[in-house]
């Protein structure tokens, strides 16, 4: 299967070609646009999983406690913050890491 992603949205190629025939588009260009697929995929009885992992704003958004007992898989918001520093410090693959990347592998110490 081959998965596309967006944001913070995965998508399947079946999905998306569903999508792209189905002509549901955004109503404007301002639009929440994962509203927006999340109602298209919901009219073509495409299932939508939520993960919450796929975070919204900032890492400095959240309670410590909140991300100390994850591993996130995106962060969405990167105003006054560096993209890159956030990624490398909460999203890249731990350099000295052995054990092949897997979800829930235990509480971040670097809060």
């Amino acid at each position: 299967m081959q998965l596309f992603c967006f944001s913070r949205m995965v998508f399947s190629k079946a999905a998306v070609g569903r999508l792209l025939v189905s002509g549901c588009r955004c109503y404007s260009n301002d639009a929440p646009d994962d509203m927006v697929l999340g109602m298209c995929f919901n009219a073509l009885g495409v299932p939508v999983t939520h993960n919450p992992l796929f975070h919204q704003a900032r890492p400095e958004d959240y309670a410590k406690d909140y991300l100390a007992h994850q591993v996130p898989i995106s962060f969405h918001k990167h105003w006054n913050i560096d993209p890159v520093s956030v990624f490398h410090k909460w999203l890249a693959d731990d350099k000295n890491d052995t054990l092949p990347p897997t979800p829930h592998r235990g509480t971040r110490e670097d809060l």
